[in-house]
């Protein structure tokens, strides 16, 4: 298959034209498409962050076949020897990983720490890690910066071909969302090289809660950025998460990029 992520930038400012970033990961069917709901515990409505995240590694797995392929027995590695992808993202929401809970969800450090030990587990030695996170989080590991994420984090992560997850957090506590990141497009209205007042930039996401179709997002400038569109109008941007193989995508073999989604229980502390 043919590259799938692509990269525009207009003329900037020395005609006085704005520049506009747009970079687009592949299509959805890149990505995973277990549905939330379908996975335990409970009915799965706090199961939201395992199921976004194995959904995302479906991605890894197509995106970068030489890496995350088959295992000994023919099935995908990532699959963690499950019969399927949902059966997979059960393994990843129970107790030896993210240790996610029917009725509380999944914490912040179980998300972050959760997905690198499940690689870690089943594809030991492959995976890179970035990330912007202004959420407190038990046991941060170091690549993952105690931020809100910036504009340029997000191109940087598109444009070396990483899958980005986004956490989303409504304004005060109460349920926030994780999504998939597979496309980006800034108008930077004054040529500036900063997300400020008067540009316009939208997000194309996926969200676990409803995958296979597009959600587009749009964001607004602060610090958190925050987001209208969908059901998120009164959400803030306060987490990207990212990964790819080692060595960066920009050194791999690639045959599609695509970017991943998942979706988590707000209450600060933790996710579904």
């Amino acid at each position: 298959m043919a590259l799938g992520i692509t990269a525009l930038v207009s003329t900037g400012a020395r005609d006085g034209r704005a520049a506009i970033f747009t970079m687009d990961e592949t299509t959805i069917a890149a990505f995973g498409t277990v549905n939330q709901n379908n996975v335990p515990p409970g009915n799965g409505a706090l199961s939201c962050v395992p199921t976004a995240t194995m959904n995302s590694f479906t991605f890894l797995q197509n995106a970068y076949p030489t890496v995350y392929g088959l295992d000994g027995g023919g099935a995908p590695v990532l699959q963690g020897g499950q019969g399927s992808w949902q059966a997979a993202a059960a393994l990843l929401a129970g107790p030896l990983y993210m240790a996610t809970s029917a009725t509380t969800g999944t914490t912040e450090g179980n998300w972050v720490n959760g997905k690198v030990n499940y690689l870690t587990t089943y594809a030991p030695g492959t995976t890179t890690f970035a990330g912007m996170d202004s959420d407190a989080t038990v046991n941060r590991p170091v690549w993952d910066q105690n931020a809100n994420p910036t504009v340029n984090f997000l191109l940087q992560q598109l444009q070396t071909g990483e899958d980005v997850e986004l956490g989303i957090d409504p304004t005060g506590n109460g349920i926030g969302h994780v999504m998939t990141l597979t496309g980006l497009t800034w108008n930077d209205a004054d040529n500036s090289g900063t997300f400020n007042a008067g540009d316009t930039l939208t997000l194309n996401t996926i969200d676990p809660a409803n995958p296979g179709v597009n959600t587009p997002l749009t964001l607004s400038p602060g610090n958190a950025m925050s987001i209208t569109g969908a059901n998120y109008n009164t959400y803030l941007l306060t987490g990207a998460l990212a990964e790819s193989p080692v060595p960066e995508p920009t050194t791999v073999s690639l045959a599609l990029l695509g970017g991943a989604a998942i979706a988590f229980f707000r209450n600060r502390p933790t996710k579904v």
